[in-house]
């Protein structure tokens, strides 16, 4: 009678132990939570963040605090989010850097396999964009140009090992060229790298699209192509590579994780808030006044990208010369 009366008390146990974990579940969230941010207030990283935590906070029934931990390319944040605890109450964003900064810095070991996923929200791909004072005025005639004078033309949009740079460099071994078949000048960003293709310092840029559209209207540059899958609505003339025969879709982008170990019904329950934040009108006109893509990607779809962005991206920075083991 003992024995019984013990497995029958380890059984009422067990069950309130499960009962109370059920109820934790429910609950979620019963506090506050922290968001990180890796880029600087103001930026466009942060305002995405910003936007969609307060769309998000509507949802959850709690403050969600967006935590701005800049520095080493995004790897300071990336670090920290890895470290947090995995109970749905650290949350981060992740960025296009996450898949670049192990292969150019051998110190730094974070990817994106020390996550789990969320989703996917944001991608803005690279553009081929031409100064409208170049010898060239479509994409076919400035890829012969470059083929016929390999080294002259000169191109920007970021620092050197920038997304867009690497954008620059997985397109040209798409087309069979060497790297440096274009000169790169480096520069702080868009606003840089128009400037210097009205001045004629620049030959073309690898911005995204909507970077450049007061020069289009302007009539100071041409935009010929879009690194992507599809073409831009908002700028439906212009062809993507794939449709000049080169298999290239490259760009930023920016997503959710959370630590590694994250209760799969927490990530379901965030998952569901971003994806009604993402599909919020305010949010929605919040990203098309600033030019930036809506993509959403959730949980494994969300984790492929992030696994063939890393595959990519390193790919195309050792044929730049930038990979450090």
């Amino acid at each position: 009678m003992k024995i019984k009366g013990l497995i029958a008390g380890l059984a009422l146990a067990t069950m309130s132990v499960m009962s109370v974990g059920a109820a934790q579940a429910d609950e979620y969230p019963s506090r506050s939570i922290t968001m990180i941010c890796a880029w600087g207030a103001g930026g466009g990283s942060d305002a995405v963040a910003r936007m969609l935590a307060g769309l998000m906070e509507k949802d959850l029934g709690q403050p969600i605090k967006v935590v701005n931990q800049t520095g080493g390319g995004g790897t300071i944040a990336f670090s920290s989010l890895s470290r947090a605890k995995p109970d749905g109450y650290t949350i981060g964003q992740v960025t296009a850097e996450l898949a670049m900064n192990h292969w150019q810095n051998p110190a730094v070991q974070i990817t994106y396999k020390d996550f789990d996923p969320l989703c996917l929200v944001n991608m803005d791909p690279a553009s081929v964009t031409l100064s409208a004072t170049a010898p060239y005025k479509t994409y076919d005639e400035f890829v012969e140009y470059i083929k016929a004078n390999p080294g002259k033309v000169r191109a920007s949009a970021t620092a050197v090992g920038g997304i867009w740079h690497i954008a620059m460099g997985q397109w040209l071994t798409a087309l069979g060229l060497p790297v440096n078949a274009i000169k790169w000048i480096p520069t702080s960003g868009a606003g840089e790298t128009y400037k210097e293709m009205a001045a004629g310092g620049i030959d073309a840029g690898f911005n995204q699209l909507s970077e450049g559209s007061t020069m289009y209207q302007a009539g100071k540059a041409i935009p010929v192509a879009v690194m992507a899958d599809e073409r831009d609505p908002k700028y439906p003339d212009v062809p993507t590579l794939k449709e000049k025969g080169i298999d290239v879709s490259i760009g930023t982008w920016r997503g959710f994780c959370v630590p590694k170990g994250t209760p799969q019904d927490i990530k379901d329950r965030l998952n569901a808030a971003i994806k009604k934040a993402v599909n919020d009108p305010q949010f929605i006109q919040f990203m098309n006044d600033r030019g930036f893509g809506i993509s959403y990607l959730e949980g494994e779809d969300f984790y492929k990208f992030m696994e063939k962005s890393d595959a990519d991206l390193g790919a195309s920075i050792e044929a730049l010369g930038l990979a450090r083991k």
